[in-house]
């Protein structure tokens, strides 16, 4: 559909006036607002209960669904910026053009805000509580861990997060303990888990770099990220030494990027 018709005045007048530039951008963005109002309501309305209602440990149909909103904002400041740029402008007048320029730049303002900020405040999981149930759906299976020759209770003195043999004291028969699906959880919430607990950090060495950059904020950043890292050891035993091998990397990162933003 064309911004404007396909009929244009060769005299016009009083009685018969040319089209007026400013109101169909107007006409048109409104109708595009509408739209994109819709979106951000029901995205407000329904995002949450979707989050809760994906059972899924990466949220895979969340995301799904969070693209394609994002997808339909996007549709929507690519069809008024392609509308502007090749049927507003070309016919606007000088006068008209800064006019043109203030209502779209709002426009666009306002729906890129919505599309930055629709998803704010959905609470993807309760870590705390995700951790809770994995360990003790952990604990529940060790407790009841018994010798299949003899039936002696077997202690398991660690965090297993695959299937091991544990050798029995009383008749040496070796049993083999499987720790349970939910265990393995453990490595997709632990990072993010280990975070969550020291966000207050994260909140400090933010600030600082916000005001100093990012340069003057690395002890910051050491102190922040060598907390989460302790925290993911205690999170999931017996990784130690691939968090900090992953910890090297994070501070080698900032120090080689990070230092090129400022």
């Amino acid at each position: 559909m064309a911004f404007f018709s396909g009929k244009k005045t060769s005299n016009p007048s009083p009685s018969n006036p040319p089209e007026d530039v400013i109101t169909r951008l107007q006409v048109f963005l409104d109708k595009l607002g509408v739209k994109a109002d819709e979106l951000y309501q029901e995205t407000k309305e329904n995002a949450q209960a979707i989050a809760d209602g994906d059972i899924d440990p990466y949220k895979r149909s969340f995301h799904q669904f969070k693209a394609g909103v994002i997808g339909q904002f996007q549709a929507l400041l690519q069809k008024a910026d392609s509308t502007y740029q090749t049927q507003v402008l070309p016919k606007a007048g000088l006068f008209e053009q800064t006019k043109v320029s203030v209502l779209y730049s709002k426009w666009h303002s306002k729906v890129l805000h919505q599309l930055t900020t629709a998803f704010d405040g959905v609470q993807l999981r309760d870590l705390e509580k995700e951790y809770r149930e994995i360990m003790d759906d952990y604990n529940q299976v060790k407790n009841n861990f018994h010798c299949s020759q003899c039936g002696g209770q077997l202690q398991i003195d660690q965090l297993y997060y695959i299937s091991a043999f544990v050798e029995c004291p009383h008749c040496k028969t070796q049993n083999t303990f499987h720790p349970g699906t939910k265990t393995r959880l453990l490595e997709v919430i632990c990072r993010d888990l280990a975070e969550f607990r020291h966000r207050d950090l994260k909140a400090a060495h933010e600030a600082q770099r916000q005001a100093k950059g990012a340069q003057e904020a690395l002890d910051s950043f050491i102190t922040y990220m060598r907390a989460v890292i302790d925290e993911m050891d205690r999170i999931q035993p017996g990784m130690e030494q691939q968090n900090e091998k992953f910890y090297q990397r994070l501070l080698y990162d900032y120090q080689r990027f990070e230092y090129l933003q400022d």
